[in-house]
This record gives C-alpha cells, structure tokens and sequence, in this order.
C-alpha cells in the first residue's frame, strides 16, 4: 500500500510538470474562453495541486446540480443541458423559450428553452437569485447588498446571434448590459418580485426590504420590523405582498410595500417560498413539509395535511395562472390547476448513475427552485433546479473520474482495454517463460555447444532490437511478404480478440522475443554457476543421474535468481506494450495510455499509469513470495 502511495505521488507530480495547458490541448481550436473556463473546472485546475491529489486518491466534495423540463403540466421530466462551470440554482423564464438562469457568480441566458446556455455575465459576489418581467427587464441579486440589472435581456440585441458555442456552452460575456446599482445596504439579498417594469421589490437578511417604482434604477429601503433573514418575496399587484422567511415569519403589506405589519400564524418552520394564484390565495411552503393557504392577502393562514403527510423541505413554489407546482428536497413534485384546490403527487426518473444500472427511478435530488410559463395556448411549461455537495469518491472508492476529452467513465475505458492487454500479456508470459527456462536450462547444461552459441548471439540481437523495430520487421515479413498475419489488430465495436485470434500473434512474437532473451540468458548464466558449485560436482561423482542431478540440485538454485529476473520483465512487459499495442494498433491500456499522452487527458494518463504501475508493483511482491517459498532460509528467517 506504502508503495503504490508512493507510485501515485509520482505519478501525480510527473503530470504536473506537462509542458502547456492541459484545458487548451484538448479543446484546441474550439478554446474560447468560457470553454476554457469550463474545462478546466472540469478537469480541476482551477483548484490547488494538493486537492487534485486528494481528489484523485480519495475523493472531494463537489457540487452536482442538474434542470429538469416538463412540458405537459409536471407529469413528465427530462434533464436538459447545463454543462456550466457550477450548477445552476435559481432560473427565470418568460416563454417556453426564453429564460435565465445564475450559478454562483455567473448569469446565463438560453433562447431554447434550456438545452443551451450562454454566459452572459460574472459577478464579484456569489448571486442568490434573477427574475426578469419580459425578455428586457431583468434583475439579479446576491451577496454584500449587489444589484445587477438590465434592460436588454442582459445583452444587446445586435450582438445576440452572434455568440460562438461549443457543446452546450457558449462564449462568453458579448457586450454584456448588465450594470450595477447602488443599494446603500451589504446584507446579503435573497429573492426579488415583479408587479410591473417600474414595480419591483427584493427581500433580504435582516428583515431587509428594498423597493423600487422606476424599474430598479434606484431603491428605498423600508422598516418590516424584523430581524428574520427574508426568503421570498412575492406581489399580486402593485400594493399587495408577501415576504416569508425564517421562523416562520410572514409579513403582508397593501400600500407597495411601504409599510408591513406581521402576520399571526402556528408555523414556526423556516418559509422557503411564497405565491399568488390566479384567484387570488397566497401560498407558502417551508421546511418539515409545511404548506400553507390565505385567502384573505395574508392575514390568517390555514396548514394544508396530505393524506399521506409531507416531512421534508419544500423549497420553491410557483403559479402561472391557476397552474401551480411545488418542489421539494427530496424530489418531491406537487402540481395543481386549479389555483390549487388540489394537488397531485409527480415524480421525476432519472437515470442511474451507476454503470449497471440503468433503469429510471424517482430522483431523491434536493430541488431548490421553480420556474414556469403558460403560453397563449395555455400549454404549461416547467423548470425546477437542483444543486447540492455531494461526496465524489477517488481512486478508493473505485472511481477514477469522467475523460473530459470523451465523457466517458476512465473505469469503463480501462475496464474495457484492460482485459486485452492481461490477454496479449499473459498468453506471451506462457509462450516466452516455458521456452527460455528451457532453452536457458538446456544449454546451460550443455555450455559451448553450437545450440548454446546460436542462442546466445541470436538472443543479444533480440535484446538489442526495440520493440517498436522488432514489430515492424514481423509486418514486413508476416504480413506484408507472407501474408500469413494482419498487419494491424483493429477491432470492431464490440468484437472480442477471440473473434480473430490471429490478430494477437505479431503482437504476442513482438514481446516474447525481447522477454524470452532475457530470461533464457538469466537462466543460462544461474545454471552454469550452479553446475561449477561443489555440492552438484560431488552429486555427479556420486553417480546420480543428470537429470536427477538438474531437478535435484540444480534447478531450485538456479531459479531463485532468475525468479526475479522474471518478475521485473512480467512488470516491463506490462510496460512494453505500450510501444507493441501502438505499432500494431492493438487496444489495450498501453494504447489508451499513449492516446491521454498525446490528447493532454491529464486524469485518464494518471489512472492508466497507475494500473501499469500497480502491475509491476503486484509482479514483483509476487516474486518476493515465490522467493520465500522456494528458499528455505528466507523461511526461517
């Protein structure tokens, strides 16, 4: 374990010191900067050396979000495109269409009802929520008081067509129109509300209300009395509203907000989200489950109880009309239409992230926030977020991470390719280990005979050859000339070497003939030395047999040596195949080894070289095992 620490270690700090930037290598001409932003988020490099190491090995906190669609009232999901440098957490749509949407720092807008998203803008301070009334008027919010706002839709109009896309993000910041405004206040600000273009109102820490009647150019702060952190904020007109937020605190205005008084109520859970339906009645969901009803703007408040009762956080809840839809922690979907008179229970399947499973189930995500659109056909549209720290294991955990440069899972692509290389390894260790311990026994037996001497001299050209020179005179001959073998060992999607096994023959003489030489000459050498010890000479004066002799006396001599010997070429065969499968094409992890080397795939050349490494390092632990078997005095010892 101490070893293969160590073998990691330098395997991580070797990669470091790659000349260039991975992230730029590998998207080559497609690196815009959001791209490049993007990717390198990805691939960690915009986070510190030692957690990459730690991320790699053990694994790191990392945020995972996703945004799912629904265009048929919330009884149907899909997840829709938000490859974003972090997820996104609060959206806004004003068609089926058009929207917006922040992520930490950053605002996006798409123009296709989320499958792609561009980056419009990036803040100072981490953003904590965006609204917009029409496709102009917009307003994003967050920490340390900040306001951003547009009338644009956050860029101009002549430039909007023109944003390059790579993926599902595009590029970034095009003369964007987002500016800020002075608010006066740095208590974090949590959520905003729209009556009309010039009517606007945002709620914030500290029972902080802010209010605007010239569409957000400049702000009044009003006293609500409390000290309650402000969750939500929602206007029917432009004189009545509601704030909610922590402990259970509601408080109702019917002159725009100038004034607010608080609201009697039992709930002392957390108020997440507040609405108004078409008729009217204000909702508000909070934590444990909690969802209330006014009718009366406010003033008194009624829990409603499911027959099957709801415990979790209800996070978010919209209405567009009589259509409504809540969100939940848990996944939780409720939806109405009937200015919520009732309420049905949805779900949203998705995938499961493990590899052998692929089968829809209900997603336990937090969802933190809604947004929804009914157009003039009254065909209703639904977005719902989620993000939340989710543990993402390492190499312990058995996951090596995803191939930016494929999308693919590195354990899938090297539990794909490593199959091929153990087969190609393995069947040359049974063809080259048998023959040399033989041919290296039987002539050091019978040393200076012409055997012996063609051996010898015909094994120091092979060792002498490179793998690479040896492979490709086998082509000339074999293949070309001969026409006996192919050239390469190209395999179909899904074709296995044992549909053609002829295609491993080139590869499997390529590395027997260097492994073979070593060995076969190891072996020689330990014979003859053992053949001139005492003890065998008095064996053979005694008059036992040769072969007695060599398999008595001989041989378990011989072999402790030459043991090691064989371990390090099974760890440098493992190696070696790198330059074999790359001559003949095979594909195997010495392939996908060179293919992160030359695509800077920085994560998927660690893993490989690692299961390379680990190899050598289990091959000569074995050796050490076999030594102890086979000497006795290590035993005692």
């Amino acid at each position: 374990m101490v070893t293969l620490v160590a073998v990691s270690l330098i395997i991580f700090s070797v990669t470091e010191f790659l000349p260039g930037d991975a992230a730029s290598i590998l998207l080559g001409q497609q690196a815009t900067p959001s791209n490049l932003e993007n990717l390198r988020h990805k691939m960690g490099l915009d986070r510190g050396a030692h957690v990459r190491y730690l991320d790699w090995v053990v694994g790191w906190p990392e945020r995972e979000g996703a945004v799912f669609k629904s265009t048929d009232g919330g009884s149907t999901w899909q997840p829709v495109g938000t490859e974003t440098i972090t997820p996104i957490t609060r959206t806004s749509f004003v068609t089926e269409k058009a929207g917006w949407a922040i992520s930490e720092k950053r605002i996006y807008n798409t123009e296709d009802g989320g499958a792609r998203w561009n980056q419009q803008f990036r803040s100072k301070n981490k953003l904590n929520a965006i609204a917009f009334m029409d496709e102009l008027n917009g307003l994003a919010i967050g920490e340390a008081g900040i306001v951003y706002r547009t009338e644009e839709g956050g860029v101009q109009s002549e430039v909007q067509g023109q944003v390059l896309c790579a993926g599902s993000v595009c590029d970034e910041e095009i003369l964007s129109t987002w500016t800020p405004v002075e608010t006066g206040i740095e208590t974090a600000l949590t959520d905003i509300a729209f009556a009309d273009a010039a009517h606007l109102w945002i709620a914030g820490e500290d029972g902080v209300v802010l209010r605007s009647t010239d569409g957000g150019a400049s702000w009044d702060m009003t006293d609500t009395g409390v000290d309650a952190t402000l969750l939500a904020i929602s206007f029917d007109t432009v004189d009545k509203g509601v704030a909610v937020g922590e402990g259970g605190t509601i408080l109702v205005t019917d002159d725009g907000g100038r004034t607010w008084r608080q609201s009697a109520t039992s709930a002392s859970s957390r108020l997440n989200g507040i609405d108004f339906a078409a008729d009217g009645t204000t909702w508000a969901v909070g934590d444990n489950g909690a969802m209330l009803r006014s009718r009366d703007g406010g003033v008194s408040w009624t829990q409603l109880v499911f027959g099957t009762p709801l415990t979790s956080a209800l996070q978010a809840i919209a209405f567009n009309g009589a259509a409504g839809v809540v969100a939940g922690v848990d996944g939780t979907i409720l939806t109405t239409t009937d200015n919520g008179g009732s309420w049905a229970r949805q779900e949203i399947l998705e995938v499961g992230q493990d590899e052998d499973d692929n089968q829809p189930a209900p997603t336990t995500r937090p969802l933190n926030d809604l947004a929804m659109n009914v157009n003039e056909s009254g065909e209703i549209t639904m977005w719902t977020s989620s993000d939340d720290n989710v543990w993402e294991w390492g190499l312990l955990g058995g996951d090596l991470g995803i191939s930016p440069r494929s999308g693919v899972s590195i354990s899938m692509m090297i539990k794909r390719n490593l199959p091929n290389s153990a087969i190609l390894a393995v069947a040359a260790f049974l063809v080259a280990v048998p023959t040399s311990l033989a041919a290296g026994v039987w002539v050091g037996v019978h040393p200076d005979t012409k055997l012996d001497r063609i051996l010898s001299q015909g094994s120091l050209l092979t060792i002498s050859l490179p793998e690479f020179v040896t492979g490709v005179l086998l082509i000339l001959i074999f293949s070309a000339t001969l026409d006996w073998f192919p050239s390469s060992s190209i395999m179909l999607p899904g074709e296995s070497v044992w549909d053609r096994p002829g295609i491993l023959v080139l590869p499997i003489l390529t590395v027997t003939g260097a492994l073979f030489a070593y060995i076969m000459r190891m072996a020689r050498s330990n014979v003859i030395e053992v053949m001139n010890s005492d003890y065998v000479r008095a064996a053979i004066l005694k008059g036992l047999p040769m072969h007695r002799v060599v398999i008595r006396h001989v041989l378990p001599n011989a072999m402790l040596p030459t043991i090691t010997v064989i371990a390090n070429n099974v760890g440098w065969m493992f190696g070696g195949l790198i330059i074999v499968e790359s001559v003949f094409a095979y594909p195997g992890v010495g392939r996908l080894l060179l293919m992160a080397i030359d695509t800077r795939d920085v994560r998927l050349l660690q893993s490989t070289a690692l299961v390379i490494a680990s190899v050598y390092a289990f091959s000569n632990l074995a050796a050490d095992m076999a030594y102890g078997v086979l000497n006795p005095r290590l035993r005692l010892a």
